[in-house]
């Protein structure tokens, strides 16, 4: 039986990663392939992203300050960032706990939130400050179970990353992959979704 739902957040509570993956190009002055970036970068921090990339390409400049750059640029679009169809209905119909379970910043996080006005679904998150270990390290997963008070095997994680989705399986926990790319092929998951609208996804609470 589930009792928990561990949502991931970038492409999977917010429509996001486009922008994410539009920042990078504006802040190193480079072209990240589409179908490359949702299959190697999405969900992998903002630090790894840019140190990669930098040395792919014989780029000078401090990764750290890069890294605050992308995020500074990245804040002016927050406005444009819109939940994936189907979410607020879905967490208002759904009695299970849930968390979110993010390699985002808290402060990142929380600002969302509150502008699509649905915080108060969630009962615990885990952001980039909460734990040095970065999916696809189970203990992320573990550690949102520990909070919430049920064991691994009564989570469902909804995971948009292939990272994310090692993570949740290595955990224990039942996974529900949201496909973010028509070019992405399924990695091992119980179910594959296009967002919250689809009807197959309660079958497995």
């Amino acid at each position: 039986m589930i009792k928990a739902i561990l949502f991931d957040f970038d492409g999977v509570i917010v429509d996001s990663e486009r922008i994410h993956m539009q920042t990078f190009a504006e802040i190193l002055s480079l072209d990240v392939p589409e179908n490359r970036w949702y299959k190697e970068f999405a969900g992998t921090g903002s630090r790894r992203i840019i140190v990669k990339l930098m040395e792919e390409h014989s780029l000078k400049g401090n990764p750290d300050e890069l890294v605050e750059k992308r995020r500074a640029l990245f804040r002016q679009y927050l406005e444009k960032i819109q939940p994936v169809p189907g979410l607020k209905e879905f967490l208002e119909s759904t009695p299970q706990k849930k968390a979110i379970v993010s390699g985002g910043h808290r402060s990142y996080i929380e600002v969302l939130l509150d502008m699509l006005e649905i915080r108060e679904f969630f009962g615990f998150i885990l952001s980039a400050e909460d734990t040095p270990y970065r999916k696809p390290d189970p203990k992320p997963f573990l550690m949102a179970a520990e909070a919430l008070g049920v064991k691994p095997e009564e989570c469902l994680v909804i995971e948009d990353s292939y990272s994310g989705c090692e993570g949740a399986r290595r955990a224990g926990m039942k996974l529900a992959w949201l496909r973010p790319h028509p070019s992405m092929n399924p990695p091992d998951c119980d179910l594959v979704i296009n967002d919250f609208t689809d009807p197959k996804l309660k079958k497995l609470l």
